[in-house]
């Protein structure tokens, strides 16, 4: 369990980003750039998830969220707090009922973070934010679509922008479309696109087919706050954690 610091204001966070993502010549609606975000990356998810845990039974649909969420298998367990056991039956009808005693709150870290979507019970941080998933997700998001495919299922293939930007200088076609992190000049993977990528992916992994700041006990405000992990990194060993999961990011 961790502990939260002082809230940041999610809205205007997700907006913001949205905003220098898809700022090129005229400003375009915030809220309907972090839209096309959320929509954009529910629809591809399901086909992630769909090759990453082949054969899906029964198999999610790209257009319908409502199998999604707690209700389905796999996107449950990937959304299920490390501290509970997903495989255990119990703790599935549990979640699924909100049981006061198993409700899953932004509070905890969600399995679909980690390596693997496991987590080590000694050691709550390895692994943490080095899913293969969450890498596919920050590239179809800030580098394209197509650079979403080359991670592997173990992470590898990470080099999250520097791998696009030389694959589009190389490429001679005039026409070629510059990737959202060259547009708002981020070189680097930075802490917040981090938190930003995690919020909607947990969103795009969900049953809600709206965006809500809130939902069901889930608060993505509070969630956002994954970025205090970062810049308030409690230690030295914290900090020398931290240095050493953003160079992971930007190897």
């Amino acid at each position: 369990m961790r502990t939260m610091l002082p809230l940041f204001v999610l809205n205007d966070t997700l907006q913001l980003w949205s905003r220098r993502l898809r700022f090129s010549g005229p400003v375009t609606s915030a809220d309907s750039a972090r839209g096309d975000d959320t929509a954009n990356l529910k629809h591809v998810v399901v086909t992630w998830l769909t090759k990453l845990f082949h054969p899906m039974d029964p198999p999610l649909h790209t257009t319908i969220k409502d199998d999604c969420g707690f209700v389905h298998n796999i996107t449950g367990k990937l959304l299920c707090p490390v501290e509970y056991t997903w495989s255990l039956n119990l703790t599935k009808e549990k979640i699924r009922d909100r049981d006061p005693d198993f409700l899953v709150m932004a509070y905890s870290w969600p399995a679909f973070l980690y390596t693997d979507y496991t987590f080590d019970s000694s050691n709550i941080e390895k692994g943490l934010f080095h899913s293969a998933l969450l890498l596919k997700a920050f590239k179809h998001l800030f580098t394209s679509p197509s650079s979403a495919k080359e991670v592997e299922g173990d992470g590898n293939g990470a080099n999250a922008i520097m791998a696009s930007q030389r694959r589009q200088t190389s490429e001679s076609n005039a026409a070629t479309r510059s990737h959202m992190a060259n547009i708002i000049g981020m070189k680097m993977v930075t802490l917040r696109s981090i938190a930003y990528t995690a919020c909607q992916l947990h969103f795009s992994l969900s049953n809600v087919n709206s965006w809500w700041s809130v939902d069901g006990d889930f608060d993505y405000y509070v969630f956002y706050n994954i970025v205090d992990f970062f810049e308030v990194a409690p230690g030295i060993d914290a900090q020398a954690h931290i240095k050493e999961l953003l160079k992971w990011w930007n190897r």
